[in-house]
């Protein structure tokens, strides 16, 4: 049975989005916020290693908006990624069509299904839930405080749990039971967790969303073996480097950050496909997950007329990834084995550098040098004080 999260969300327009918070710190503050907020939920749904995720977005005609916002999300996932448009209708229609949809691509499945606004739902929430479903319910919610939940789980479609049910009423959980044991279905209810909708959620939720810091690394010669003057085109070409799983580890068992920012012109050059270089970046994340740990976001220059960002060693993929964690650059770092890589961290004002040091000429001093990834695990424990 595949696990699978279906997150349902709308795209971050001010005005659309989080509107009861939205009174009291204005629209645009509140889009700002929900950004955050459907990060961070992505974050903790990759940490749980889902067999696959559907986003199930709202409007229907902006699916390139949305894949271009949660791409450095999306692109982390070593498991299937669907982008499924939401129905017309009241919630439950939408949630009754959007789940029907995710079992037609999957189904055998435990499938969870979610909102954008819990960011307390922790990697371990879906695998209980996920284990319920495998052991014997047939629904399982996570409910809120405000009478609602945040999560319900099953293994096929089952129409009539979203139709004549209350939404957004304290009666919603209460009266979605009750049409589950009228059903005779098998309920387990998970942890109670709270969505943020209101401005008093909001401010009890920065001590989870406080900046934290983030090492940012370099691919090729970093991350993966040097291709040489070449590109890492397939599959095959792609070999890791000692060391970098168990960095990655140590970093996120002391609260950092890992985050990828790799240039790769091979795309713009027509060398190979942006979905090739997704399949790349998929089979790393699972290659690194399996030996301890994976990176939290994915940035790439590709060089094609559409892509977000400009050219090493201009900052802008760091300084994307830093409004879209929430990273203290102040106490950040960067790893790279070019002087393009030393120089952009220092003009996004990161706090050190390591350089890799191997065939490229050095013109600009790093903080620190490798002369194998190795031997980086040791030096983060040495410089990063953690």
């Amino acid at each position: 049975m595949k696990r699978g999260t279906a997150v349902f969300l709308k795209y971050p327009e001010p005005g659309k989005v989080k509107t009861r918070l939205a009174k009291s710190i204005g629209a645009e503050s509140s889009a700002s916020a929900f950004r955050v907020m459907v990060g961070r939920v992505f974050e903790n749904l990759r940490q749980a290693q889902p067999d696959f995720v559907a986003v199930v977005y709202d409007p229907p005609d902006q699916e390139q908006q949305i894949r271009s916002w949660l791409e450095p999300w999306l692109s982390t996932f070593a498991g299937e990624v669907l982008l499924i448009p939401q129905a017309p209708g009241d919630l439950g229609a939408r949630l009754e069509a959007g789940i029907a949809r995710c079992f037609e691509h999957f189904p055998d499945a435990a499938l969870t299904v979610t909102g954008a606004d819990c960011i307390e739902i922790e990697p371990e929430i879906y695998g209980g839930a996920w284990a319920e479903l495998e052991t014997g319910a047939d629904a399982v919610y996570g409910p809120t405080d405000d009478g609602g939940y945040y999560l319900v789980g099953l293994k096929r479609p089952i129409p009539e749990l979203f139709q004549n049910v209350p939404w957004s009423v304290e009666e919603t959980l209460q009266a979605s039971l009750d049409v589950a044991r009228e059903a005779g279905l098998a309920i387990e209810l998970l942890p109670q967790c709270s969505d943020i909708d209101t401005v008093r959620e909001w401010e009890a939720a920065q001590e989870k969303l406080a900046a934290r810091p983030a090492l940012f690394f370099d691919r090729d010669g970093v991350v993966n073996e040097s291709p040489g003057p070449g590109y890492v085109l397939d599959l095959e070409s792609f070999h890791l480097q000692e060391g970098i799983g168990e960095s990655i580890a140590l970093l996120h068992d002391c609260g950092w950050l890992a985050i990828l920012v790799t240039s790769q012109r091979g795309v713009g050059k027509g060398l190979m496909s942006s979905q090739e270089l997704h399949n790349i970046h998929r089979e790393m994340q699972r290659e690194l997950e399996e030996i301890g740990g994976a990176f939290d976001g994915i940035y790439a220059f590709t060089d094609l007329p559409d892509c977000s960002y400009a050219a090493k060693p201009d900052p802008a993929m760091i300084e994307a990834a830093i409004s879209d964690f929430g990273i203290d650059r102040s106490r950040s770092w960067m790893i790279g084995d070019a002087d393009r890589d030393i120089k952009m961290a220092q003009l996004a004002g990161l706090a050190g550098t390591i350089r890799v040091v191997g065939e490229k000429a050095v013109g600009i001093e790093a903080d620190c040098n490798l002369t194998e990834i190795s031997e980086l695990p040791e030096l983060l424990q040495n410089i990063l004080q953690f």
